[in-house]
């Protein structure tokens, strides 16, 4: 059996990714069997713990493609081998989120979530534009960070051999408002049509 606390999960900066269309796309899954170190890499490549296996986080990688900024993502773990405990990885080194929390759902499925944005946490943002020959652009962070392409980087070396997890992803996004000039001329306009009357 797997120790008290893997696999754990943090989002770190990716590169040639899956797009995801929707903060509900299917598409943001991450499942995984452990057979030896097949499919993983040293974590400390990462940023993550030396030494630890990691799966390849080039397995991991995801585009925001929806057009709005996520607030947060959660990954609800739907399927999972028994004596599997699932936790956030040490979020220093995550670039979009501030927060993280893990726990179980009211339908006693796992979970682990990434929240909180702020000046140097800016969530994830949505690309620019996507093109199936030429990739994904979008913004970029100063030390070279892509802010709407990411991996989750999972630390799977507790694990044992044949045992295995299947994680969903979801995101939040930020409402859509309208901008406040376009209110202001609503409301300038129902004035001077009431004026007339």
């Amino acid at each position: 059996m797997a120790d008290s606390i893997d696999p754990r999960f943090v989002p770190i900066g990716g590169g040639g990714s899956i797009i995801l269309n929707s903060p509900t796309d299917p598409a943001f899954q991450i499942s995984f069997t452990k057979n030896g170190t097949v499919g993983t890499v040293d974590c400390g490549l990462f940023g993550g713990p030396e030494g630890d296996l990691c799966i390849d986080p080039a397995a991991t990688e995801f585009v925001n493609n929806t057009g709005q900024t996520w607030t947060s993502i959660t990954l609800e773990i739907t399927q999972q081998s028994a004596g599997l405990v699932f936790a956030a990885l040490d979020n220093a080194i995550d670039p979009y989120f501030a927060n993280a929390a893990s726990g179980f759902l009211n339908n006693g499925n796992a979970f682990v979530t990434f929240f909180g944005i702020d000046a140097t946490h800016p969530g994830i943002l949505p690309a620019t534009s996507c093109n199936f020959e030429l990739g994904c652009t979008g913004p970029t962070a100063n030390d070279g960070t892509l802010l709407y392409d990411f991996a989750i980087l999972t630390d799977v070396g507790d694990m044992v051999d044949g045992q295995s997890f299947t994680a969903q992803g979801t995101a939040t996004t930020t409402a859509s408002e309208p901008p406040t000039i376009l209110l202001a001329l609503t409301g300038g306009l129902f004035l001077v049509l009431k004026k007339r009357r």
